[in-house]
């Protein structure tokens, strides 16, 4: 009992660090990985569209119950250019994102990781790595 009371001491300041956790405390064990997306939003004629949000989306589900998550990632700048990255659990399902316009207009994305950029840069332990992809979106105004 002595021996597993000081193996369990030993071992609670290695259950977190800066590369096993992010900002938002995610759990040791959790396999996290970065996303970077860049690209343009247009509309159907090609024409630049400036200040389209970009949203990361992802949904949990518990039994019935659907937990729906949506995190502001960036808007488009005066050429509809964009750039965003979101670090957060590696999920089975894939990634993704949403550009949305005030007035309403809306574009909703399903990437699965197979069409993704490979993930690089892993450290060997719960990040995974880094991808990134270029995904031009055509907005129909």
């Amino acid at each position: 009992m002595l021996l597993a009371s000081v193996l369990s001491i030993m071992g609670f300041p290695s259950c977190g660090d800066k590369e096993s956790t992010d900002e938002n405390g995610v759990e040791y064990g959790t396999p996290t990985a970065e996303f970077v997306f860049r690209g343009t939003v247009t509309d159907l004629e090609g024409n630049a569209l400036p200040n389209v949000k970009v949203s990361h989306v992802y949904e949990h589900t518990y039994g019935d119950y659907v937990a729906r998550h949506e995190d502001s990632l960036t808007s488009t700048d005066r050429e509809g250019n964009y750039n965003a990255m979101c670090r957060h659990v590696y999920w089975k399902d894939g990634e993704r994102l949403v550009f949305s316009t005030e007035d309403g207009a809306y574009v909703d994305t399903l990437m699965n990781y197979s069409d993704l950029a490979p993930l690089k840069g892993g450290n060997g332990k719960w990040f995974v790595g880094r991808s990134e992809n270029t995904l031009d979106i055509k907005m129909n105004k």
